[in-house]
């Protein structure tokens, strides 16, 4: 999976920074994610946005628990 847009199909975690602290927090299924940086692989965290907000989510569960997301997917 490269950088894009990607739909959650399953609710999964990401990791939000609020007030220099880190938190968890469950994105919910359909939410929209638009990944940054570079191809995904491993299991590392890579940085995306949801709703606006920059948060970290790791790569195995965008690979098992999203789909690519375009304008046909909708």
């Amino acid at each position: 999976m490269a950088d894009g847009r990607f739909r959650i199909i399953h609710h999964t975690i990401a990791v939000f920074t609020e007030q220099g602290r880190h938190f968890a927090h469950t994105v919910p299924a359909d939410a929209i994610v638009t990944v940054h940086g570079a191809v995904f692989d491993g299991e590392r965290l890579v940085d995306v946005t949801w709703d606006g907000k920059k948060a970290m989510m790791f790569a195995q569960d965008l690979r098992y628990r999203a789909i690519a997301f375009t304008d046909e997917t909708k």
